[in-house]
């Protein structure tokens, strides 16, 4: 995954971009009903014989980072959920911008946004940016909290001879959700990608934060870079 070698078989948690990207060609023609499908609905990441969602990384998060887990609440999502004042904040902003119409996080913050005044444009480009940098963003930090939950609080293979394979295996879907299939395998990823790994080698270029030292404006990102080196040690 972008030079990074799993430890565990994430290949369907990898094709959550595919969702992204599909989405992102029904948004390129408006067709609001054909990208809601590919965010509510899914049809790319298998997951216990269902399709997983982008809409479901934010609508379960309360569960699965505030309430019902080992660590919980977890720090960062803890944060936004303050700010906002709603566990599913990411998908009220999606959904409201989908279905145009006007919606307000509860804590009064950052709003009201009434998508039914807004335009087309500024729709698309709110469900694009929020799906893949409000929703899998803050679900991928989850799946690295979920890991070190797994290590902290072991109930099966917990010796310094096994794997551990929980943790392992968390880890990895945090890794691949920040990346997605469309990045490829290679060190650098590819133009394609979608998710937050490409916005990392966008903005390099527009920063000047690009390479091994962090101060040109072609190459790898920087930033990808160094989390890919705590990626592989974390692993």
């Amino acid at each position: 995954i972008a030079g990074y070698l799993p430890g565990s078989d994430v290949t369907e948690h990898n094709k959550i971009d595919l969702d992204q990207a599909a989405m992102e060609g029904e948004l390129s023609n408006y067709n609001w009903a054909g990208a809601t499908q590919f965010y509510a609905v899914g049809g790319n990441s298998l997951s216990k014989g269902k399709f997983r969602t982008l809409k479901g990384f934010s609508t379960g998060a309360q569960a699965k980072m505030y309430d019902s887990c080992p660590g919980c609440p977890y720090k960062h999502f803890k944060m936004f959920y303050e700010y906002y004042g709603d566990f599913d904040y990411a998908d009220k902003w999606v959904s409201a911008a989908l279905a145009g119409q006007s919606m307000s996080f509860s804590s009064g913050k950052h709003g009201p946004n009434d998508f039914s005044k807004l335009g087309d444009a500024a729709r698309v480009e709110a469900v694009k940016k929020g799906s893949a940098y409000m929703n899998v963003w803050m679900y991928t930090i989850r799946e690295f909290e979920d890991a070190i939950d797994d290590c902290s609080s072991c109930t099966s293979e917990c010796n310094e001879f096994s794997h551990n394979s929980d943790s392992v295996h968390a880890w990895d879907e945090g890794v691949a959700f920040y990346t997605g299939t469309l990045e490829g395998p290679d060190v650098g990823g590819s133009s394609s990608g979608v998710l937050v790994y490409r916005l990392a080698e966008k903005r390099c270029e527009n920063f000047g934060t690009c390479g091994l030292t962090g101060d040109q404006t072609s190459g790898t990102s920087y930033v990808n870079y160094e989390l890919f080196d705590l990626f592989a040690s974390g692993r």
